[in-house]
């Protein structure tokens, strides 16, 4: 046999040897509720969902391009994989004819500037190809090539980061609304946050307007209508219902829409029952860490640091209302970013309640799908069919989001039917469905009210303070107004009022300035 020379080996070894583009290590990670990609050298930018985990070091990717089943045909620059669920991805860029990649594979591409840019998907399992279409497809539609690509990153999410420590939501809202947006996806987060801050100031134009580009996408089945109207009950049979069913269970899992606060009012209609029945702890989700044992101090009370959803009106109220019943606060969001979100959530709140106290009851309020009771059609398991399966303890589920969209179709303010009625698995998921229509909480203490001008041209953001809660002169800077909205100029309204303390009332324009301060009197329902 003739013997290869070193040239000859040489150059088959580098011909085996993973491609990796002279441009890999000029890629730019940032990170915010996306990942941005941005290359200078090639003048490219491109984003990503936030889960997705990228390999920045040019040894261990030429080793996962080793290992793959399929050949890469040219030079990698980007290479991404995610969990939940699980895929990889490739970016490469060449100047090569089109290629051919297996027909298993996802792949997208473009030719910019003579250069063919291609995006390869590889689904990690059977159920994450869809996904993996869905999400590739996205990331691709964001590429963008040349003199005009994004060099700086900014999004909507920067404002809502600048306010998180604020309660000027109309100056929030005000910012938000005005920020430009690039692709369908940035236009979807932007609505999302004009929702939360529209809806952290009460009743107003503003939130009735977002709230109506959302719903107007909707429409009605007709059978789950009929279904409605022939297997509900409503206004105090809801109450009635959910009581005599939580009677039988330990713990009562209840969910919300964060663009809803009146899912709020609901807890709060239960809590006292609730109580009455043997009901103790109160676990929010919405709870930042360690906040909890804050609350649970004799003299506190809800506060900017709390929580971001915790800061609108309903549900710092709901919080209030906690404390005088002599709940005990529970904070269960998972924190460990080693631990999948719903087993996190789970194990928290069984180790904070039954695990000190088998003979515990327990409220939870929890975002949309966390309180499902089974698993998905891909086999993802939220956090009530976590803790259900692991630790024995049959929660109570009601959902106020399931059938939220047909709302409308009923006149009573809250709605209920069994879950049993319905054959869609989905809805069978949870053991109640509620339809909600309560937009006006009852504020306890609130025994007259005090009248109010907008004697400014502009429109207003007018924020009431219990005086208890306010230390010094400059407290309502971090504190939660109990009742916040917006007046437009010239207009009147009747404000809410305890007259037995002293109440802080200040108002602020669009942009955050300061415009008036009144300190309301219990006496006699003046200002000084």
């Amino acid at each position: 046999m003739k013997k290869l020379s070193f040239i000859s080996i040489l150059l088959i070894f580098l011909g085996c040897s993973p491609k990796i583009s002279e441009h890999f290590e000029q890629n730019k990670y940032i990170k915010n509720y996306s990942i941005h990609i941005i290359n200078d050298s090639l003048q490219l930018y491109f984003k990503t969902p936030a889960d997705i985990t990228y390999t920045t070091n040019k040894k261990k990717l030429k080793k996962i391009i080793r290992n793959e089943k399929f050949k890469l045909l040219d030079s990698v620059l980007v290479y991404g994989k995610t969990n939940d669920p699980p895929y990889e991805y490739f970016v490469t860029i060449s100047k090569n004819s089109p290629q051919h990649y297996p027909k298993e594979l996802v792949v997208f591409d473009t030719i910019i500037n003579n250069q063919i840019i291609r995006f390869i998907g590889n689904s990690l399992s059977q159920n994450s190809k869809r996904t993996l279409e869905i999400d590739l497809n996205n990331i691709f539609k964001s590429l963008e090539l040349g003199s005009t690509y994004r060099k700086q990153i900014s999004t909507v999410f920067d404002i809502v980061k600048k306010y998180q420590p604020s309660n000027k939501f109309y100056a929030a809202l005000n910012e938000i609304s005005e920020f430009p947006t690039y692709d369908k996806q940035e236009e979807w987060s932007k609505l999302q946050m004009e929702l939360t801050f529209s809806s952290f100031l009460g009743k107003n134009e503003f939130y009735e307007t977002y709230l109506n580009k959302l719903e107007s996408r909707f429409k009605p089945n007709d059978t789950i209508s009929e279904i409605i109207r022939e297997n509900s009950v409503f206004n105090s049979q809801v109450i009635d219902t959910i009581i005599k069913e939580a009677e039988k269970h330990k713990i009562v899992m209840i969910n919300e829409n964060h663009f809803y606060p009146n899912h709020r009012i609901l807890v709060s209609d239960l809590l006292k029952n609730l109580k009455e029945i043997g009901y103790n702890y109160l676990a929010l989700e919405a709870l930042n860490n360690k906040q909890d044992t804050i609350l649970n101090l004799a003299n506190s009370y809800p506060a900017l640091e709390t929580g971001f959803y915790t800061s609108e009106q309903n549900y710092s109220n709901l919080i209030r209302k906690a404390k005088e019943l002599r709940f005990k606060f529970i904070a269960y969001e998972n924190t460990d970013n080693s631990k999948n979100r719903e087993i996190g959530q789970a194990e928290n709140l069984y180790n904070k309640t039954f695990l000190i106290n088998q003979n515990s009851k327990v409220v939870v309020l929890a975002g949309v799908d966390h309180i499902l009771e089974k698993p998905t059609s891909k086999g993802k398991e939220w956090m009530a069919t976590v803790f259900k399966n692991k630790y024995n303890i049959d929660p109570l589920t009601i959902s106020q989001t399931h059938l939220n969209s047909y709302r409308k179709q009923i006149k009573s303010k809250y709605g209920i039917i069994n879950s049993n009625n319905f054959d869609d698995e989905r809805l069978n998921s949870i053991d109640y469905l509620v339809l909600n229509n309560n937009n006006e909480i009852q504020m306890k203490n609130m025994t007259t009210s005090y009248q109010y001008k907008n004697k400014t041209e502009n429109d207003i953001q007018i924020t009431l303070f219990f005086g208890n809660e306010i230390a010094n002169r400059y407290d309502y800077t971090k504190k939660v107004p109990y009742f916040t909205t917006i007046i437009k100029s010239g207009k009147k309204t009747e404000l809410p009022i305890d007259e037995k303390q002293e109440i802080y009332l200040y108002t602020f324009d669009k942009n955050g300035k300061r415009i008036d301060k009144q300190i309301i009197t219990p006496t006699n329902n003046s200002y000084k």
